[in-house]
Order: C-alpha cells, then structure tokens, then sequence
C-alpha cells in the first residue's frame, strides 16, 4: 500500500511504508492513503506501527498483513483530498513558539515584555507535546501578542529617544 506524507503543509508522495520510515516520519506524522477517510497520524495507522515505533509489531503479523485501514471498502468512492489536512484542534501540527522573536525583542528592544514572550513561548511546545492544544494555541497566541507589544514598545522609545536628541542639538546651536 503506498502513502502520502503531509509535509509543511504539502501532499507529498505516494511512498510505501518502507520509505516513509526512511523520510524519518513520527508517530505525529500526517498520512493518508486510499480508503482513508482522513489524514491520520502515522502512530494510529497499525501498519505503520513497526516503522514508527521501531518495530513494535511487523506487518506481516498483523491480520491481512497488516493493511487493514487502507483497504478501500466496497462501494466507497476513493478519497482524495485537496489540502493535506483540514484545520481543525490536534491537527498534528506544533503553533508557533516565537522563541527566536522574543528572543530577539528582549536583546534589542524592550526587556520586560522580552521576557513575558520568551516565558509564554516556551510553553508552546510544552503544551503541544502533553497533547494540550488548545493550551498551546493560547500559549502561542500570548506569546506573538507580547513579542509585538515589546517591538513597539522598544521602536517608539527608540525614535522617541532619537527625536530628543536631534531637539538637543538643534537647541544648542
């Protein structure tokens, strides 16, 4: 049975489990195939379960060997969707930390709120791996929130400090 891979959001394939496990696909990872009526994480498709968790079960012990998802049932119409996955809560894929923004806010910007961002950004993917989506959108969505606040926070005092000094020396003068 071949497979598509969800891959940043791309349809990529088809692969047989063979070369899925060669792409380094996880148990979080996103496939379909035909008779599948979504895109499912890999750790719950039972025949890739001995490629994604290092030989839990081979194949050919399970039942069919083991290619019972796949199998296109009578008189179902083949699946083939447009996008990889539908948005939709645990969807497999991590928000965006803004690690690196906040980190990057709070050296050139504005420290305190640096600080917040960096805080709420690692909870993200902490939140994300406990299974916790909807705490890692939060945490995700706090996150941009106080990365942004500390970029304007940090540009106003910055023009405001340059507007001071250009009044400054033309008051000399």
């Amino acid at each position: 049975m071949k497979y598509y891979l969800a891959n940043n959001g791309q349809k990529e394939g088809p692969f047989t489990p063979e070369e899925l496990a060669s792409r380094g696909i996880t148990p979080s990872s996103l496939v379909w195939c035909e008779g599948m009526t979504e895109w499912t994480q890999a750790g719950q498709v039972p025949e890739l379960n001995a490629y994604v968790l290092g030989g839990a079960q081979a194949p050919s012990t399970l039942p069919n060997g083991g290619f019972t998802n796949c199998q296109q049932q009578p008189g179902q119409a083949p699946f083939a969707p447009q996008t990889p996955f539908a948005p939709q809560t645990g969807n497999g894929i991590c928000p965006k930390t803004w690690l690196v923004e906040s980190i990057l806010v709070t050296l050139f910007c504005c420290l305190p709120f640096g600080i917040v961002g960096i805080i709420k950004a690692s909870q993200v993917e902490s939140q994300f791996r406990v299974g916790n989506y909807t705490g890692a959108q939060q945490s995700s969505a706090d996150a941009g929130k106080w990365t942004k606040i500390g970029f304007f926070a940090g540009l106003g005092i910055g023009l405001l400090y340059t507007l001071l000094m250009i009044v400054g020396v033309v008051g000399n003068i």
